[in-house]
């Protein structure tokens, strides 16, 4: 696991600010993946979810199992998830608000019926390249996590390695859009500056999956799916969000408090015709967040099905 990571989400994962600041994932997206990994016998599915830090991903999934798809189809049913999260702090997150029977959002939907009594979500150290989570699983998904990985040809050849027949492979990613708003390419200027080589998205880095023989010998690329959403944000979420960040976790007290600084300036010197800042409630301080959501996936060749 990439020091950074490991450094700024255990502080950032194990505080509840990762999970509190991120947005969740638009139902159609998670949707459209449990579809793709539905098998023809329509049994329940078996997930693993790799680099699932605090489980914002997987709470969607659980719902979406238990929900009409986005297209009607009948909710699918839940054998298993199987959650993968190298950071300690993330994972302790995780079991307590979603794995754990008693304090956990599993054990509640089974209460309520949502969920079947055996069905099982657990939460396990390991790594995209390090996991063992069976050979006959559904999906792999992997939400907002990819870009970390070290080692693609090996991380693909496990995925590979841990599904099915005809199972899928599903990279799912929230995007911070410059394009979208003025403000946030002038927030996004503010924080970047401070990556010091941390792998991230926009680099491109995690696109080298394309070209490992795990790749070309297991999966097909498909046609990437993108959803943009306007949701409500205010100072204090757009604060906590960039200081979600593993990097900016990492940053020495003082720099944090600067940064702040810098987010309150740009908000309170710049006018709303600067910023592009549409107001949903201006008494409440609420203006439009625009966030796009991006899921890559692969299906199995057709040599190997």
């Amino acid at each position: 696991m990439h020091s950074i990571a490991r450094t700024g989400f255990d502080s950032s994962g194990g505080s509840g600010l990762y999970d509190r600041a991120r947005p969740a994932y638009p139902f159609e997206a998670i949707s459209s993946i449990l579809k793709a990994a539905t098998s023809s016998t329509g049994s329940p599915l078996r997930i693993v979810e790799l680099g699932a830090g605090t489980g914002i991903c997987t709470r969607m999934l659980l719902s979406a199992s238990s929900s009409p798809l986005h297209d009607g189809s009948p909710p699918p049913g839940l054998t298993y998830l199987r959650a993968i999260e190298p950071s300690t702090g993330m994972r302790s997150y995780f079991q307590r608000s979603i794995a754990d029977e008693e304090t956990g959002l599993a054990g509640a939907m089974k209460v309520k019926g949502l969920l079947s009594p055996n069905a099982e979500v657990t939460v396990e150290d390991g790594g995209f390249e390090n996991f063992d989570a069976g050979t006959d699983n559904d999906a792999v998904v992997i939400a907002q996590a990819f870009h970390w990985c070290s080692d693609f040809e090996a991380a693909i050849g496990q995925a590979a390695k841990a599904l099915r027949s005809g199972g899928i492979l599903a990279l799912l990613w929230n995007l911070e859009d410059r394009e979208t708003a003025p403000w946030v390419a002038r927030l996004r200027d503010l924080y970047e500056r401070y990556e010091d080589g941390a792998p991230q998205y926009r680099h491109g880095k995690w696109k080298v999956l394309y070209e490992t023989d795990s790749f070309k010998s297991h999966f097909k690329p498909e046609t990437p799916l993108h959803i943009s959403r306007r949701l409500p944000t205010n100072l204090e979420s757009v604060k906590e969000r960039v200081f979600s960040k593993s990097y900016i976790s990492t940053l020495k007290e003082e720099q944090r408090q600067s940064l702040g600084r810098e987010i309150d300036d740009l908000f309170r010197k710049a006018t709303d015709r600067e910023l592009g800042r549409v107001w949903i409630d201006q008494s409440k301080g609420v203006w439009e967040y625009v966030s796009s959501a991006k899921v890559v996936g692969g299906d199995p060749a057709p040599f190997q099905c």
